[in-house]
């Protein structure tokens, strides 16, 4: 079955938005959509109509006979005939409308990009794959199975993963720093008051603790704050989602991903306190009041 397809930049969007003009007759023998018969048939008959997958429909808040402009697709105007689940396949993603539809409105009549194929019960799909491509054709093609299409997409995400995990572990090392700085600061503004604290009976535990509890309790603060944040932009579809060309993660947190965050961020803020409140619980009672602010 050629397919016209159309898509965002994998390359400079994270939110790929990707349509697929397929022949609305036998799309159904590709792929197992679990979809309306009322729906396939309104799809049919009308020519600007397109099945949209439910991972998108709900990314963007689309309904049933909603008319849709897609300014990421060069303004691309289709009625949604109605929605289809996949059983978690990455088609949840696409928009499926007609290959003539998509064609016209590109101005491209008779161009496909991209073509699939089901082979018979048996055969060989890298022989096949070696056969289509050893075919005369006017145009350059490259056949691969769909799993091994799929298997560089994810590998794609998990280099994303990757660069994510980097980011975090330096986002806790300024952590560190960032509240090892504030509270030597803070400790070194407050070193007459600790040489006071001593003299009314506090022990080096006591300012120990003390400080590294400020820490904590300002990490703490900071963690809920920033969590709210990014809950707040997720919530108002902000970010959407993180995409490669072939698969699509939807971001979403629940409350054991930010009680994760919030005790990471606890951590690297007590962490961080350590080393100026040993200091402080070190400070000899005479220097630190003599000490001028």
């Amino acid at each position: 079955m050629p397919i016209k397809l159309l898509m965002t930049s994998c390359q400079s969007a994270s939110d790929i938005i990707a349509m697929h003009g397929v022949d609305k007759d036998i799309f159904q023998k590709f792929r197992d959509y679990d979809v309306s018969p009322d729906a396939v048939k309104a799809f049919k008959a009308d020519t600007s109509g397109a099945l949209v997958g439910n991972m998108i429909a709900r990314r963007y808040g689309w309904k049933t006979g909603q008319n849709i402009v897609l300014k990421e697709l060069d303004g691309i105007s289709f009625n949604i005939s109605g929605i289809f689940t996949t059983d978690g396949s990455a088609d949840d993603f696409l928009i499926l409308a007609g290959r003539k539809f998509l064609q016209e409105a590109k101005d491209e009549q008779g161009i496909s990009n991209r073509v699939m194929i089901r082979l018979i019960p048996g055969a060989d799909p890298d022989a096949a794959s070696i056969a289509i491509d050893a075919l005369p054709l006017s145009v350059t093609t490259t056949t691969q199975r769909e799993e091994t299409f799929m298997s560089a997409s994810i590998d794609q995400l998990k280099d994303m993963v990757t660069i994510s995990r980097i980011i975090i572990v330096v986002i806790i090392a300024v952590i560190l720093i960032a509240m090892g700085n504030a509270i030597s600061m803070t400790t070194l503004e407050r070193t007459r008051e600790f040489g006071i604290l001593r003299t009314l009976g506090f022990k080096r535990a006591g300012i120990l603790g003390m400080v590294i509890s400020e820490g904590a309790i300002q990490a703490l603060v900071g963690a809920v704050i920033g969590c709210v944040i990014v809950q707040t932009i997720i919530s108002a579809n902000l970010v959407k989602s993180v995409s490669t060309c072939g698969i699509t993660i939807t971001m979403t947190a629940g409350p054991s991903v930010w009680m994760i965050g919030i005790g990471i961020i606890c951590l690297g803020g007590l962490l961080g306190s350590i080393l100026p409140a040993w200091r402080a619980s070190r400070l000899e009672i005479v220097t630190a009041i003599a000490h001028e602010e």
